[in-house]
């Protein structure tokens, strides 16, 4: 029986040995990306505390303010720590996000990976290869999977023909040693270094199955009772809303005017009020507005044509006052009705949960939705959430983690397994040593390999 082992054991690591060794070495890398990422300068998450922060939906306006119009503000992330920027989420592309200092609103860069770890990633997930589209068969990908599942068959093949038959023998298998010679280092390290590495190997090649393999990730979560595991498209439809006339020079606003024209501009010869919805940015949007345009100054100046009279009006960044400067509109007033804009009950959504919850990780604030995700440790997803009313910023209803579907659980538990995450730095000190042996374990087989087969060529000569 333990020959027959010993055959599936080298049969599989001949042809997979490989791709596992760079799939191992990648994962190494992948593990301690965002220091090494900092190391190399690229760090666009670290800030210096000055004051207090800003409030969440001031950061929100700003981001949104900066975004092309078919792209949407979706939540604000903050840390714990005062020294790690919020981390603004973006409608699109998928996973898109800003940075941005809290204490200045300054967007500090994108969320995404230097070029370097694109390589690593693409490297560890798909051989480098790219997506062919639907219906067509996605090479590296399977390549990637048939190798991961080929891994899980080597180490427990490899378990087997390791286990000793006595207590002496176990004793020579745990140990590496050092000094009697190059060929022993090799062989220990090949077979006590796959057996020190094996529990977290395996974990994480089962768990890297999941995202190689739909019907594996049907099976697995349909085998811990989690069901459907395909993810549910969410369609939000968003309605522009007249926002406040808090004005920062170069921002979007969104107000609704009450304008006084003069009765020289009145065809009956009377005073005339015209009210207005005024989209500086969007035209489109606006109704009663034949033309209207936002200019980059400070004061902030806006110029708009409303019934055929054109104002160009000063619009007081801090006070919100505006008035008439110029134009054939005379010296008539203008006056504004400022409303809340849609991000302010995110800040007293945001402040209603702090009060529930002092301590966390991170909390995002979303549409309608706050997410505190508490500890570092065990399943890194788990987050609990409080629905609050989008009106007021009221806590509507709660939803925590713990009564939350066992699928969401599944996948957040496979996330932190593969990544190491799931112990904090310890398991992920771990995890990179297991990824290292297990990027020697194939190197070493093919030498002991390579070597016997010149051995059998020297014997045959």
């Amino acid at each position: 029986m333990r020959r027959l082992f010993r055959k599936f054991h080298l049969w599989l690591s001949v042809p997979f040995g490989v791709v596992i060794t760079i799939t191992c070495f990648t994962g190494a890398l992948l593990v301690f990306e965002k220091e090494i990422t900092a190391l190399c300068g690229g760090d666009v998450a670290t800030v210096t505390p000055v004051g207090e922060p800003l409030p969440v939906n001031v950061i929100a306006d700003k981001v949104d303010a900066t975004l092309p119009a078919d792209v949407d503000v979706k939540g604000v992330v903050v840390s714990s720590s005062p020294d790690e920027a919020y981390k603004v989420n973006l409608s699109k592309p998928k996973k898109a996000a800003l940075y941005v200092n809290q204490y200045t609103g300054e967007v500090m860069g994108k969320d995404e990976r230097i070029p370097f770890y694109q390589a690593v990633f693409r490297l560890h997930r798909w051989l480098m290869d790219s997506n062919p589209g639907e219906g067509k068969v996605f090479w590296g990908k399977m390549v990637v999977g048939a190798s991961t599942l080929a891994c899980v068959v080597i180490l427990l093949t490899g378990l087997v023909i390791w286990w000793p038959r006595s207590r002496k023998m176990l004793g020579n298998r745990l140990q590496i040693a050092l000094k009697k010679g190059k060929n022993r280092f090799w062989y220990d390290l090949h077979v006590a270094g796959g057996f020190y590495a094996l529990l977290l190997l395996l974990a994480m090649a089962l768990t890297g199955l999941a995202w190689s393999f739909e019907w594996y990730k049907d099976g697995i979560y349909a085998l811990f009772g989690a069901g459907e595991s395909k993810n549910v498209a969410v369609v939000e439809s968003r309605t522009p809303g007249v926002v406040g006339l808090t004005v920062t020079p170069g921002s979007r606003v969104d107000t609704t005017l009450t304008v006084c024209l003069n009765s020289a501009y009145n065809e009956n010869g009377a005073m005339e009020q015209a009210a207005a919805r005024w989209n500086v940015d969007a035209v489109t949007a606006a109704t009663n507005v034949v033309d209207a345009r936002y200019v980059d100054a400070e004061p902030a100046v806006a110029v708009a044509k409303i019934d055929g009279v054109t104002a160009a009006t000063v619009v007081d960044a801090r006070s919100g006052a505006t008035i008439i400067a110029d134009g054939n509109s005379g010296s008539t007033s203008l006056t504004a009705t400022p409303q809340a804009t849609e991000f302010d009950s995110w800040q007293k959504a945001y402040m209603n949960v702090l009060a529930l919850v002092p301590h966390y990780e991170t909390i995002t604030v979303s549409k309608a939705a706050v997410s505190v995700k508490s500890t570092a440790y065990g399943n890194t997803r788990a987050a609990d959430k409080y629905m609050f009313n989008e009106d007021n910023g009221d806590i509507t209803s709660i939803e925590l983690y713990k009564d939350s579907a066992r699928s969401g659980k599944l996948a957040g538990w496979f996330y932190s397994l593969h990544t190491g995450v799931w112990g904090g730095l310890f398991t992920r000190i771990l995890s990179f040593l297991a990824a290292i042996l297990g990027t020697t374990l194939p190197l070493t087989g093919y030498y002991f390999w390579i070597k016997r087969l010149y051995g059998k060529q020297k014997d045959n000569k």
